[in-house]
């Protein structure tokens, strides 16, 4: 009880100093707050909730872990790794116009590709235009195509011969 006073304490007292009498830490009452000795770990019990107000910032440091019930999740934590089924992964984004020919390279920066997803960057029905948009992958460069049908009435795909601006977000490592 005494370390979650001083606690308490110590975060209120800092609150205080830093931004006057705006808080910019609430923790809920009768919460199990305490620091390891020497400041090692920081610790919230059960049921406990802390929020970062007023445009404040929660920082670990550079080799800090974040760890929720125990579990370490700090590889899904930072910048571009995603946690899921497996740590270690990474996003690449972006928009590229189609080069009017198949396939369009596009170098997304991954080393490999595990899967992407295209969406057409449009405010209007496709029409006689690209309708569809596919991809394949080899390593870190996804290749996409883009489809048409061919004629007014005839729902045949062909290959398109547009220029539309292609938004994808691709997953891999």
């Amino acid at each position: 009880m005494r370390k979650f006073i001083l606690a308490a304490a110590a975060f209120g007292a800092l609150a205080f100093a830093y931004v006057g009498v705006n808080p910019i830490i609430s923790l809920a009452q009768s919460v199990a707050i305490y620091t390891d000795q020497g400041g090692a770990g920081f610790h919230i019990g059960s049921g406990g909730t802390q929020t970062v107000e007023n445009g404040g910032t929660l920082n670990i440091a550079n080799g800090g872990k974040l760890k929720i019930a125990g579990v370490d999740v700090t590889a899904g934590a930072g910048g571009s790794n995603v946690a899921g089924v497996a740590a270690g992964y990474k996003i690449a984004r972006g928009e590229t116009a189609l080069g009017g020919s198949n396939p369009t390279a596009v170098t997304t920066g991954l080393a490999t590709i595990t899967g992407c997803s295209l969406t057409m960057k449009a405010t209007a029905a496709p029409g006689v235009g690209t309708s569809v948009v596919t991809y394949c992958s080899s390593s870190g460069t996804m290749n996409m195509y883009g489809w048409k049908v061919t004629a007014t009435g005839d729902a045949t795909l062909i290959a398109s011969t547009g220029t539309e601006t292609i938004g994808w977000v691709c997953v891999g490592t």
